[in-house]
């Protein structure tokens, strides 16, 4: 854990002294880009000391400090099965779980994807939420803590900063089971535009999944509109970095690592993208490109890749199905993205990993089965392509349960119950199983029956994810059975479009 360079270490007299916290495991975190950034982000701040937290490491990565002793603590949430994580962290040491109980001693804040796009099963817990962007939330920060007297007063201050939620003072009013409103103030997602500053590796430790590459954000948001998909919806605008402004972080990649790993959406869409890849060149630096979407793969994309020995990219299909694919937005035809296989694998890529989904949307048992037919095609033309290689590689299938996200335009839809989910999923991997080159991975349905619960929940939940904290994983089925309301109510049922749901207080950028 300690292999790492760029670690910052501060005397922590006179300034605000902020606990980052990644609720998962050093490895988990420290592959997290927006976690590193806000590490870089606090700490360039002259006025705040910012030390990492992880599962794993429950002092402080740069001093050995305990939790307790920071005056705020900021937690990263990008998952929202890490929410019990994060409560149990609190609960070990000693750390008042309920904001009310704790009034600011230590102060408790929250921000991250999943908490952005709901906030409300944690609610309780924390002081505020910071929703959106965040590399404005350092100065506001350091600002609203120093020149406040008490705590309400820092309420006050930080209330006023674009993104700040808090829970305390914005409630929804509830008849029954049924939400009929909301007091207090409505926040916005913070948004940063344009957007100048990427995000980017601030420690470099080989503890990571990208531990041989340097991450750099070449854009934010996606140009796209995908139904299911919240990224747009949460980041919108699509914005990207001017290559001027990738420059120099380039030239201080290529003295750390000789591969950049471009973060985007949809890396080809960089309107600059023929630039980067020739900047990059020139610095001997390596493309590690994302995930590809289907129909935007250029040439000078797959010149990159083959200049830089890339061997196994990951294409997202979604379905086989092309009528399902374009009712849920993705208007890409299967021969298009035939036709990128066997451009990537003539540019020398050998191996190709594809994500489905099943429970979209109308599904029927034949849109199962256009998937099991499109991933036979894909490989197909695989094996044609690669013949005469010395090794043919391998096609990867992860299929994952659809969970309707917030804020998305499925936000209302139905979820499938996970036996339902299960039976779809084994008859795609019983399909595929005797195909050669080809192997089958998915996620359990209960682990997505359980996300679901907690990104579509409201205020309930907070007690439900409380006593997860308090228990081990192996227990979190029974829990669930035992709690007295029904998590069927959160996680599967369809909401009708009259009724107001538990994060429509606020609005995204794409609403």
């Amino acid at each position: 854990m300690l292999n790492e360079t760029g670690a910052i270490r501060k005397d922590p007299g006179g300034k605000l002294n902020l606990a980052l916290v990644y609720p998962n495991t050093y490895w988990v975190g420290m592959s997290n880009l927006g976690f590193q950034t806000m590490y870089r982000l606090f700490n360039a701040h002259k006025g705040i000391l910012c030390e990492r937290f992880f599962t794993d490491c429950p002092r402080s990565v740069e001093s050995g400090r305990a939790l307790h002793d920071f005056h705020l603590i900021a937690f990263s949430l990008s998952y929202e099965l890490d929410y019990p994580a994060a409560l149990r962290m609190l609960l070990e040491k000693g750390i008042p779980v309920s904001s009310s109980t704790r009034k600011g001693c230590p102060i408790v804040m929250a921000g991250g994807a999943a908490l952005s796009a709901n906030p409300e099963p944690l609610a309780e817990a924390l002081d505020l939420c910071f929703l959106g962007d965040g590399e404005t939330l350092p100065d506001m920060l350091h600002e609203a803590f120093t020149k406040s007297t008490g705590y309400e007063e820092f309420l006050d201050r930080i209330s006023l900063v674009p993104g700040v939620y808090l829970p305390a003072r914005t409630s929804p009013v509830v008849e029954g089971e049924a939400i009929r409103g909301f007091t207090g103030p409505k926040p916005m997602l913070s948004l940063v535009d344009p957007l100048e500053d990427p995000a980017r590796t601030a420690v470099m430790t080989p503890d990571t999944a990208f531990g041989d590459m340097y991450l750099v954000e070449a854009a934010r948001g996606c140009p796209f509109q995908c139904r299911f998909c919240s990224a747009r919806e949460m980041n919108s605008p699509y914005r990207s970095v001017p290559v001027d402004r990738l420059l120099p972080v380039f030239d201080e990649a290529a003295q750390l690592r000789s591969k950049v790993g471009l973060v985007s959406t949809s890396l080809n869409n960089h309107p600059q993208a023929a630039v980067i890849f020739e900047e990059m060149r020139k610095r001997g630096l390596k493309v590690a490109a994302p995930s590809l979407r289907p129909g935007t793969i250029g040439e000078d994309l797959l010149r990159a890749l083959k200049d830089s020995r890339v061997a196994g990219v990951t294409l997202a299909p979604e379905t086989g199905s092309e009528e399902l694919r374009f009712a849920l937005g993705k208007r890409i035809g299967n021969e298009v993205i035939l036709e990128d296989v066997r451009a990537l694998i003539s540019s020398g890529i050998r191996d190709i990993k594809l994500y489905f989904m099943v429970g979209l949307p109308g599904e029927e048992i034949h849109d199962l089965d256009e998937t099991v037919d499109l991933v036979k095609r894909i490989r197909q033309t695989f094996i044609h392509v690669s013949r005469g290689n010395r090794r043919i590689g391998t096609i990867n299938v992860s299929i994952n349960t659809m969970v309707p996200k917030p804020h998305t335009p499925f936000e209302r839809q139905a979820m499938v119950e996970p036996g339902d989910a299960k039976a779809r999923l084994s008859r795609i991997a019983r399909a595929l199983k005797s195909e050669s080159n080809v192997t089958v991975s998915y996620e359990g349905p209960k682990w997505a029956y359980l996300q679901a619960l907690l990104c579509r929940g409201d205020r309930n939940v907070f007690g439900l994810i409380l006593e997860m904290a308090r228990g081990e994983q192996g227990s979190w089925q029974r829990l669930m059975k035992d709690w007295p309301r029904n998590p069927d109510y959160y996680a599967l049922r369809e909401r009708p479009v009259g009724e107001i749901l538990p994060w429509s207080f606020y609005r995204t950028g794409c609403t």
